[in-house]
């Protein structure tokens, strides 16, 4: 994905090591990298960002009529995107919507500053909560997953990096980051900002990679604790691990869009 021009120059790290995780392009597929094929319908929150058939990013249904993405995602027009929900096969039966308006995030900073990375889409009708579609709850608080929570992340991506979309929604166990270790010189030096969480699998190699962008990161049953950002461009870099945007600092803007 080409990034954004600024007037700004960005940190020299984070020029040359960051890449949206998102799909399509002529750069890498989508990928989460290790884990394992979610059970059917353990997600019913899961929702995948289309063009044309294929899919290009994740996203998470937190009302019957929204759902939560990462803004990066957002590079097409909605008029050619669509949100597929209650999928657990890509290209199965499933409920395809329309996108009636994007609301970005107003402070949200394009590549490669990448800040205030969120996104939400509103449907084009109400969805009826059941078995294989149903909303994630936003987090009880305002402060982000402290660090050492245990997490997962799920998406439709490859298994390994070259191959072809896993046709089958996979999962993988996280772990929240250090801040100050993630932001120190050998990690991010100082790109991590108080609202980004930093995650770690529990292998070297394993991770969510490009195409997983606006995925929720999940640490408490029930609440989405983050969306999916950005990674370096080595998915498995133990030094440069993805990146998520922390949800609870942002609920008061999420509760305005939708209920206001």
């Amino acid at each position: 994905m080409e990034a954004a021009s600024s007037s700004l120059q960005p940190p020299p790290l984070l020029l040359l090591l960051l890449l949206v995780l998102q799909a399509g392009g002529n750069t890498f597929e989508t990928h989460i990298i290790g884990g394992r094929e979610a059970n059917r319908n353990s997600h019913p929150y899961m929702v995948s960002l289309q063009k044309a058939g294929t899919h290009l990013c994740g996203g998470v249904l937190v009302h019957q009529q929204w759902v939560l993405t990462a803004a990066h995602c957002l590079v097409q027009p909605k008029e050619l995107l669509r949100l597929v929900l209650g999928i657990h096969v890509l290209g199965d039966p499933s409920l395809t919507c329309h996108i009636r308006e994007v609301v970005l995030h107003p402070d949200y900073k394009p590549p490669p500053h990448l800040e205030n990375d969120l996104a939400l889409l509103k449907l084009d009708g109400k969805v009826k909560p059941s078995r294989t579609i149903r909303p994630l709850d936003l987090p009880r608080g305002h402060r982000a997953v402290a660090a050492g929570a245990r997490c997962s992340v799920a998406g439709w991506g490859l298994t390994h990096q070259g191959g072809k979309l896993a046709k089958a929604l996979r999962e993988l166990d996280v772990r929240v980051m250090d801040a100050r270790m993630c932001n120190n010189s050998r990690y991010w030096h100082g790109d991590i900002t108080p609202r980004m969480m930093c995650l770690e699998a529990n292998s070297s190699n394993q991770g969510p990679c490009k195409g997983d962008s606006g995925g929720p990161v999940v640490c408490s049953r029930g609440h989405v604790a983050g969306i999916l950002s950005f990674s370096s461009k080595a998915c498995t870099d133990i030094f440069k691990p993805p990146v998520a945007t922390a949800v609870a600092p942002y609920k008061s803007w999420i509760k305005k869009v939708i209920h206001g």
